[in-house]
């Protein structure tokens, strides 16, 4: 760019450093209070102050910017041309003025060569010169006018307003210039809210505060709890288009307030004080909708004429419970007004998005059983509300009773499903004619007798509830008939087994707990004598299934699991006495099963004689490594034995002997147990192969007195003798039958011990992950509530600590 072009555009830059210069000097003051101003209302401060008081800082700060302004812009001269060469050319460290020279032209002397040569040659000069021109940047100067940098105090105060209030800067700008004339200021402004998801949907809590940019997403149902500190005077709440009003903390006020909320809807949420937003925050309410649940397959009879009921069911958040309605088709009522049946299906995980399961029912004692009824599925989330499946129609199944008399006493109690007085009548004529002929029911005096009772029910009674009594009256004769005392008995130990649920869900009384603990133990001792007689009627002994130990269980260990169950209800382990007594149902149901109809009695005598040899056998083991483990503890020194006192066997002193011929004959003893389990099951589980390996290791260690090399040996040879013991006891229960697919999957699969999901004994889930407390730690729950309870009758001790015992005491 030749000199001429750009002199213009560095004389236009010259005089604007020049113009900002001049006028720097004279506004920095109001600017300075203007900056002042700004950080004061970025951070919020002025509506902290009573309205007047705000007003008149307001007024202060404008007088002062405008004061300033004035006496700073009073005698300010523009900048013209002459000034800003002159800034030009001392910028440009020229002397002599060579920019007016360019402008200047020759007065005289025009026609003289001479004269225009040397003109010529001094604007050459002047022209090299101006190359060289440039402009500083302005220097206003302030550190000689601000000597204490009053200005740099004013600029760190403004950075740090403008990082505090960034997120809304202009909500503040706009309370700081709207002066609110509502009281007295108690403080700092500060609005703090808690939002709380419902407990059912798993989220976490979210905090707000003033400083909070984010969309809140909160699910419907939400409670809200929010306090505002710093007011005179109580704001409000505004969740969509509903206002609630805050409530003074304390009675005394002191700025404080809160408020409590639910959100339901709403696309905003702002806390306000006389029109004016002290807070706001985008809001976003997540439906929650309706579970859905439906029929996977259609509903079907077992074969023992049980109802099968297959579910599948979701929910957005959580399910609660599902439950199976049964209608007759006909929209009739059962007698003494019952109008439906509600059976409730165990969830395998409640509170989860998503289940599926199987329920098995018996209905087979219910007046319904062989009509044509309606089903469908309602299920519950955790909000309440309820979703239905559709409806299926099937015939209720019933049972089929082989006994003509059975038979015929269940056909003249399904008429009473329509009890009309016509009906009354056939049906008290035809148990009149039944009863007549005793010889067909084998004489049986309570049956003659049953019979006779619900025929004058039916005559002399006409109330509903005659009815339902004699229904249930001729279902319990047809099952002394057909069965004897097992079914009754069998029914009766169920509804005690469901009624000491029920209280140990609800958290009962202690009192009625025991008392149904009493009863449930009667009701097995009449099923189990019950069982015994009938199998001694078809010629059979009763065997016991395995129990969850992979141990066979007696009429004692039976008992004893109802005595486990009381004492952990006692110490208030109810989960746990729960998990104990669904076991208890679940052994039951294995000897119903195994009893009536499992194998021959020769079959489950060998597997008993077997499991106890293959038990002994480990017993011995473990006493024979408890010996060479003390040799080597002796050699070594005093160690602790691990595993000491877990089995007995043959005790032996140091010297006695190496043990090698003990271990040989343990050798030679598993080797006929297993030619024996060969036999019986067809095959040898691989582990006691194994365990043959390392007694035979343990031989050769022994023989050349190396203990230390025959420990790690035997070992290893019980380990596998307690793998095959399990691997066998489920063969066995296989082999035998009648348990229903035992051992599909293995206990620590999510199933029980018989390959059933936790909680089907009951209709209530029981959680897998309940830990059994053993005798010590029962023994141990005992002493301390009983030193509790002794501490709570001290009357001396503070108050404090009697208060805090009670609480501690009181869910016992």
């Amino acid at each position: 760019m030749s000199a001429r072009r750009k002199y213009p555009v560095l004389l236009g830059l010259a005089r604007a450093a020049l113009f900002w210069e001049r006028l720097w000097r004279r506004l920095w003051p109001a600017t300075a209070v203007a900056g002042l101003f700004l950080g004061v209302a970025l951070l919020d401060l002025l509506p902290l102050l009573p309205g007047v008081v705000h007003v008149l800082v307001l007024v202060a700060f404008a007088a002062g910017i405008a004061v300033l302004a004035r006496r700073g812009l009073k005698g300010f001269r523009l900048v013209d041309e002459a000034a800003a060469r002159h800034r030009l050319e001392r910028d440009s460290g020229l002397r002599h003025r060579p920019l007016t020279a360019l402008d200047d032209r020759l007065a005289t002397g025009a026609e003289d060569p001479a004269a225009v040569s040397l003109w010529r040659a001094h604007l050459r000069r002047m022209a090299q010169a101006a190359r060289r021109l440039r402009v500083r940047p302005p220097a206003p100067g302030l550190a000689r006018l601000d000597p204490y940098a009053f200005r740099a105090a004013v600029l760190l105060f403004l950075v740090i307003a403008l990082t505090a209030g960034s997120g809304d800067a202009a909500d503040r700008l706009q309370r700081a210039l709207s002066p609110q004339f509502g009281g007295a200021v108690a403080g700092l402004l500060t609005v703090d809210v808690w939002i709380t998801p419902p407990a059912y949907t798993g989220r976490a809590p979210i905090f707000l505060n003033r400083d909070s940019q984010w969309v809140v997403e909160v699910p419907k149902g939400s409670s809200l709890l929010a306090q505002v500190g710093g007011l005179g005077e109580a704001p409000r709440l505004r969740v969509g288009e509903r206002v609630t009003e805050f409530t003074a903390i304390g009675s005394a006020g002191g700025g404080g307030y809160r408020v409590e909320a639910a959100i339901d809807e709403g696309d905003r949420l702002v806390v306000e004080h006389d029109g004016r937003e002290l807070a706001a925050w985008p809001l976003r309410v997540l439906p929650d909708a309706p579970p859905e649940v439906y029929f996977p397959r259609p509903p079907a009879r077992t074969g023992n004429a049980h109802l099968r009921l297959d579910y599948e069911a979701n929910d957005d958040y959580g399910l609660t419970g599902v439950t199976a309605v049964i209608r007759r088709a006909d929209g009739l009522s059962a007698p003494g007004g019952e109008s439906a049946i509600r059976l409730s299906l165990p969830l395998s995980d409640p509170g989860s998005t998503s289940a599926e399961g199987t329920s098995i029912h018996n209905l087979t004692a219910h007046p319904w059983a062989g009509l044509v009824v309606r089903v469908h599925l309602t299920v519950t989330d955790g909000r309440g509300q309820t979703g239905e499946s559709g409806t299926v129609e099937l015939a209720l199944p019933e049972r089929i009773f082989n006994h003509p008399v059975a038979r015929a006493i269940v056909e003249q109690r399904k008429k009473l499903a329509t009890p009309s007085a016509a009906v009354r009548a056939e049906v008290a004529a035809a148990l009149e004619s039944i009863a007549g002929n005793p010889q067909h029911f084998f004489d049986d005096t309570v049956v003659y007798l049953a019979l006779r009772v619900a025929r004058a029910r039916l005559t002399f009674d006409d109330r509903d509830e005659a009815v339902v009594s004699v229904q249930r009256l001729l279902w319990d004769t047809a099952l002394r008939i057909e069965d004897g005392e097992l079914s009754i008995a069998e029914r009766d130990l169920k509804e005690a087994q469901e009624r000491l649920m029920a209280a140990l869900r609800r958290d009962a009384d202690p009192e009625e707990i025991e008392r149904l603990m009493d009863d449930l133990q009667r009701a097995l001792e009449k099923y189990l004598a019950a069982l015994t007689e009938e199998l001694a009627r078809q010629g059979r002994t009763m065997e016991v299934p395995l129990g969850a130990k992979m141990q066979l269980m007696g009429k004692d260990e039976l008992q004893q699991l109802i005595e486990e169950a009381r004492e952990l209800a006692r110490t208030g382990a109810v989960d746990a006495a729960r998990r104990v007594l669904a076991d208890l149902q679940r052994l039951l149901d294995g000897i119903r099963a195994g009893a009536l109809s499992g194998p021959s009695q020769e079959a489950a005598r060998k597997a008993r004689r077997l499991m106890d040899g293959l038990r002994d056998l480990t017993r011995r083991q473990q006493g024979l490594l408890d010996n060479t483990f003390r040799r080597l503890r002796d050699a070594r020194g005093s160690i602790p034995m691990p595993g000491a006192g877990e089995g007995q066997g043959p005790e032996r002193r140091p010297g006695a002997g190496s043990g090698a011929a003990e271990q040989d004959g343990l050798r030679r003893r598993l080797g006929g147990l297993m030619l024996r389990l060969d036999d019986f099951l067809g095959a040898i589980p691989r582990p006691f192969g194994k365990a043959e390996r390392a007694m035979r290791d343990a031989v050769d260690a022994l023989a050349v007195d190396r203990p230390d090399r025959a420990v790690p040996a035997q070992t290893e040879a019980l380990d596998q003798l307690r793998q095959g013991i399990e691997g066998v006891a489920e063969q066995v229960v296989r082999r035998l039958g009648g348990l229903g697919g035992a051992f599909r999957n293995r206990p620590g699969a999510g199933r029980d011990p018989f390959g059933r999901r936790p909680g089907g004994a009951y209709g209530a889930r029981i959680d897998g992950a309940v830990k059994i407390p053993d005798h010590m730690e029962m023994r141990r729950a005992r002493e301390i509530l009983e030193e509790l309870r002794r501490r709570a009758g001290e009357r001396q001790r503070p108050k404090t600590e009697r208060n805090y015992i009670d609480r501690l005491l009181r869910q016992f």
